[in-house]
């Protein structure tokens, strides 16, 4: 049995999809862990509470253009893997 090409495009937009929305997931994770520990590191009352903030911010800015670049990415893919259903 032979496949056109737009099914053999949907089986990689597919697969291709589900990579990205692990990575995306894991990114959003990552992040959202680190925040939180150093939320409780601030709320703590530590003696370093300005550093603490800095670092979560730093966090946040490191991890923010990954996330919204994941998340168009993610977008992009799902777009051509409807296209590609469509078209089969």
């Amino acid at each position: 049995m032979e496949y056109t090409i737009h099914e053999q495009k949907v089986y990689t937009n597919t697969c291709l999809e589900v990579e990205q929305r692990v990575k995306l997931e894991a990114l959003v994770c990552k992040r959202d862990e680190l925040v939180e520990l150093l939320d409780l590191f601030i709320e703590g009352g530590n003696h370093r509470l300005e550093h603490a903030r800095n670092v979560r911010r730093g966090v946040k800015a490191i991890y923010t253009p990954m996330i919204h670049a994941a998340k168009r990415t993610l977008a992009n893919t799902s777009k051509r893997l409807k296209y590609n259903y469509n078209r089969t």
